[in-house]
């Protein structure tokens, strides 16, 4: 004998109205937004930005970066007790790195990669910027600072992306290759890429595509990373730094001050030692002397 199943009585539905419908989604919407904000905020990603924005270096500053007195630079010279200055390598490459700009005669390319977040880059960046003050003007340069998670946190200093330069002597070319934003938590936003022919230096003269900084004088001197160590700059602003610029035996200036003597005299040997009024100065010659460059005057 089979004994039939019966099935229960189907239940009774009830009409829900819309309103409280409505209500109900905004209320999960509501906790789902919560829930986003306290995991980023839980990642650290609401402390990063994630765009770049540019902020110009105020006249002022580049004017004293640019002005610092003849008698401060020639009475450092290169000197820097106790401070290790590395000095730019002789590639030993007959031919030069040059472009033709505006139409008129080549010149040779000083080249430049970097990347915002690292504090080497920013180091570099102060006696480079003198440096190239002595050969041109800039007509924009950015305001940064390196990336705080980093070794030496915060370093003050400029960014050579939205620069502009102009000079007679020189055709400056720079690729700031990421930026000090790390919106992912991951990895640093890229800004720059360097081009078929400054990748060729990349790959000649850097350890990898990621070492930065890179300063290329024409295929003639190069140097990789900082001139000195970044730890000198730490809890300065660039105000600050600028205004120690005034006093020739502080640390500081000692080190930027030989550093742009250094750089000045790797690109007095690709301008044929133009102008003579910078490559025939005291700080310069002595720089000359210390690379073992002999210029003809």
């Amino acid at each position: 004998m089979h004994q039939n199943a019966h099935e229960p009585p189907a239940p009774i539905l009830h009409q829900i109205p819309r309103r409280f419908v409505a209500l109900g989604l905004v209320l999960v919407a509501v906790i789902l937004l919560a829930a986003l904000v306290v995991l980023r905020d839980h990642n650290g990603g609401g402390a990063s930005p994630a765009t770049e924005t540019f902020t110009p270096a105020p006249a002022p500053l580049l004017d004293s970066l640019g002005h610092v007195p003849t008698a401060i630079i020639d009475s450092v010279g290169v000197t820097s007790p106790g401070r290790p200055i590395t000095p730019l390598t002789h590639t030993g490459n007959p031919s030069l790195w040059q472009t033709t700009t505006h139409g008129v005669s080549a010149v040779p390319v000083v080249f430049f990669y970097g990347a915002e977040f690292t504090p080497y880059a920013a180091a570099e960046r102060w006696p480079l910027t003198m440096a190239l003050m002595r050969f041109g003007a800039f007509g924009q340069l950015g305001l940064s600072q390196s990336n705080s998670s980093v070794v030496f946190s915060s370093i003050s200093g400029f960014t050579f992306w939205h620069s502009t330069y102009t000079s007679a002597w020189l055709d400056l070319q720079t690729v700031e290759r990421y930026s000090t934003l790390n919106p992912t938590g991951t990895r640093f936003s890229s800004l720059q890429r360097p081009t078929a022919r400054q990748a060729a230096s990349i790959a000649a003269y850097d350890t990898s595509a990621s070492t930065f900084p890179l300063l290329d004088i024409a295929d003639r001197y190069v140097l990789v990373g900082s001139a000195f160590t970044p730890a000198l700059l730490v809890g300065q602003s660039q105000s600050q730094i600028a205004a120690d610029l005034t006093y020739p035996t502080s640390p500081v200036t000692e080190a930027i001050v030989t550093g742009a003597n250094e750089i000045t005299a790797a690109i007095c040997t690709v301008t044929g030692q133009r102008p003579a009024t910078v490559c025939s100065t005291r700080g310069v010659m002595a720089a000359d002397q210390k690379m073992k460059i002999t210029p003809q005057y």
